[in-house]
């Protein structure tokens, strides 16, 4: 047991991680309150189209993190990968605490849902940076497990979706009679400033940077990562993507899948999710633990993809008996925490280390950014057929299992198992 005591290294990584609650906080008030966000900074003359207008607000901020996966990288492998973290913190804080201060469609006019979208590009532009920094900041560290470190990044993601749902109800609770008041955004708003509380907690944890973390000067272009790591960089992409697609679908998804599809109450669908959040909390430092005793940890991981695909023919029986359909669900959940635990690590250590962080936040985010339509090509399959959500989830999961063995046939993952 004494391998499971954290060190210092662990301790401060822990500490700096938070500051991804704060990515995850706002990503779910975001959609907890998209009906109220659209009635605030769009017109009201089409809800319909206000809404969605919303959603497409939402989705920018995924299309700006190839970006800010570019800008921090370059910092972090620069200027040092705390660094470029810390600063990624910052670019989430105060465009979030912002958005509970900007001004409604009836007061700035079309102006209001412009400063809206350059908010969230901050903010995609910040996430860009900020989890798959802390990937490459848990490679780089001294800590004997490595996998666990970067499992508690989803943990710690976890608990910003239950942050923001606590915080979400108790504004609602509290503000509700706002809504008929004159003041019909508070109930929104409050949750959005609170997220500078957030900020100040993570910059009384934060542990002090060393000096020379800011001094490191690495040369390197752009075109170095694609002349010497091209295919891993491309395998390690489309990792990113399936993992992402099926995270999305599973994580949220389902809450609407149950409700539209499967006919449940709110209420229950939501207590659902939630159960498999909590697992999930559990799960993903578990696994992380563990997998620092397996070398070779993607053909390990690969035998959990085959769990997650007996998780969804399961699940394919939801439309005979939802209860079925659940522990399908929940099948399906440990494998991908299982997944996700073995070889989110290998996003960092694969690559070259003069721009390793770099490429780590390219390869993630670009897979990222097109896992964020997931929940779209979701609906429309359900729509299309009552097996179209299982049909896609299982081919996503056979792609994966493809990309896996394309993966241990790299250069860059041979040289990991030699050392």
């Amino acid at each position: 047991m004494n391998k499971f005591k954290l060190d210092k290294v662990s301790q401060d990584f822990i500490k700096t991680s938070f500051g991804n609650v704060l990515e995850w906080y706002d990503f779910t008030i975001y959609g907890l309150f998209a009906l109220q966000i659209s009635r605030t900074f769009f017109p009201k003359n089409i809800p319909f189209i206000s809404l969605l207008l919303v959603f497409a607000t939402f989705g920018v901020g995924f299309l700006a993190r190839p970006l800010g996966s570019f800008i921090f990288g370059v910092i972090g492998d620069r200027r040092g990968k705390l660094y470029a973290v810390n600063l990624s913190i910052w670019l989430m804080a105060i465009p979030t605490t912002l958005i509970g201060f900007l001004p409604s469609y009836e007061v700035l006019g079309v102006l209001s849902p412009i400063l809206l979208v350059f908010l969230r590009i901050c903010q995609g532009i910040s996430a860009g940076g900020q989890f798959s920094g802390l990937i490459a900041v848990a490679v780089d560290s001294d800590a004997p497990n490595k996998p666990f470190l970067t499992s508690l990044i989803y943990t710690i993601s976890v608990l910003g979706c239950f942050l923001a749902s606590v915080v979400g109800s108790i504004a609602i609770a509290l503000f509700s009679n706002s809504m008929h008041s004159g003041f019909p955004s508070l109930v929104w708003r409050i949750p959005f400033i609170l997220s500078m509380v957030l900020f100040l907690i993570y910059s009384r944890m934060v542990p002090e940077f060393p000096k020379h973390s800011i001094e490191i000067e690495h040369k390197f272009t752009l075109a170095d990562i694609f002349a010497k790591q091209p295919k891993v960089l491309i395998y390690m992409s489309l990792l990113s993507f399936t993992t992402g697609t099926i995270y999305y679908i599973l994580f949220t998804y389902l809450v609407t899948y149950m409700q539209a599809h499967l006919h449940l109450g709110k209420q229950l669908a939501f207590l659902e999710m939630n159960g498999i959040l909590i697992v999930s909390i559990f799960l993903y430092p578990l696994f992380g633990y563990f997998a620092n005793r397996h070398a070779c940890r993607v053909s390990y991981a690969k035998r959990y993809i085959l769990l997650m695909l007996f998780g969804a023919l399961i699940f394919t029986l939801s439309v005979v008996n939802v209860w079925l359909g659940i522990i399908g669900l929940l099948v399906m959940v440990t494998g991908l925490c299982a997944v996700t635990s073995f070889v989110t690590s290998l996003f960092a250590e694969i690559f070259d280390e003069a721009y390793r962080m770099t490429a780590c936040s390219l390869s993630f985010n670009l897979g990222i950014t097109l896992a964020g339509f997931a929940p779209l090509v979701a609906e429309l399959v359900s729509r299309a057929s009552a097996y179209g959500l299982t049909i896609l989830l299982i081919v996503i999961m056979l792609f994966m299992y493809w990309i896996m063995g394309k993966i241990t046939q790299t250069k860059g993952y041979k040289k990991l198992l030699i050392a």
